[in-house]
């Protein structure tokens, strides 16, 4: 368990370095989008475009994190209003129903990016799959967290070590 920890927070770590890397990118495209509009008035074609496609990155690295670390919303007032064996079957059923939620999302991005992979955006000139990557690798890495947090479950009955036990935002 020690050892696939250790491998998730390293994927933990890359996924908040490629989020905000593209939300700084992003930023500076949008900038730029609003610069060449009103100053030059020339308006960049790719601007909005790419700007979607990075804030796409963004969210999915962020909900991927949010599984992990729990800081993903959750519904907890009948649950902590239960008897603790009953509580703990609900904290598995969640992950349970996240890790497959991720599953679904990369199988069927993954049908959507072949799907479209001929086809070409436009605007960017990539190959269309390119819009479905972050739904892919996205759930990917919900599927991994939220299996992560299925073993630590299994072996220990609580949340990875060193991960909160509750998710940080409730109703």
């Amino acid at each position: 368990m020690q050892a696939y920890s250790a491998a998730m927070a390293i994927l933990a770590r890359g996924a908040v370095l490629v989020a905000g890397t593209c939300l700084v990118v992003m930023t500076a495209v949008v900038a730029w989008a609003v610069f060449g509009r009103f100053v030059l008035n020339d308006t960049p074609a790719w601007g909005e475009a790419s700007a979607l496609l990075l804030l796409a990155w963004v969210i999915m690295g962020a909900a991927a994190l949010g599984v992990r670390e729990g800081f993903h919303m959750g519904f907890e007032t009948l649950r902590d209003v239960l008897p603790p064996p009953v509580i703990r079957l609900f904290k598995v059923l969640s992950d349970l129903a996240v890790t497959l939620f991720g599953g679904c999302m990369t199988w069927f991005g993954s049908e959507l990016a072949m799907g479209v992979w001929n086809a070409t955006l436009p605007t960017l000139g990539l190959p269309g799959s390119v819009e479905y990557l972050p739904l892919v690798l996205g759930g990917t890495l919900m599927a991994l967290f939220g299996l992560e947090r299925l073993l630590a479950h299994a072996l220990s009955g609580s949340a990875p070590k060193g991960m909160p036990e509750h998710t940080l935002i409730t109703d």
